[in-house]
């Protein structure tokens, strides 16, 4: 009875030993690879390389948009122009174009 009971308190103790060595694990939070990672992470995100493509890729997306802009300026511009050359050319038409009903006054006489 004197050794089942010494067993019992010999697991126990062993079993609060491993609890506590990993809870103390847990807080430390020491985990070489997420260290690992955030390094890397850090680096790659404050590398001159890696400012340089951002800072094109910016310029690029802000010259697009400019670009987009300007060109539906030029297609407004483009209809504009466009419907005015028929207007003009519907106008000049009228102008020289004998109307029906003269045609048929002057055939009468």
């Amino acid at each position: 009875m004197k050794n089942v009971v010494t067993g019992i308190i010999i697991t126990l103790l062993v079993a609060f030993a491993t609890l506590a060595w990993i809870n103390r694990a847990h807080a430390e939070n020491t985990n070489p690879i997420v260290d690992t990672v955030d390094t890397v992470k850090e680096k790659a995100i404050n590398n001159p390389v890696t400012q340089f493509i951002i800072n094109e890729k910016n310029e690029i997306v802000q010259y697009q948009k400019e670009s987009w802009e300007q060109g539906k300026q030029q297609l407004a511009r483009n209809k504009q122009q466009i419907s005015g050359f028929f207007d003009t050319l519907a106008e000049a038409i009228g102008h020289y174009a004998p109307k029906s009903n003269e045609s048929t006054n002057t055939e009468n006489r």
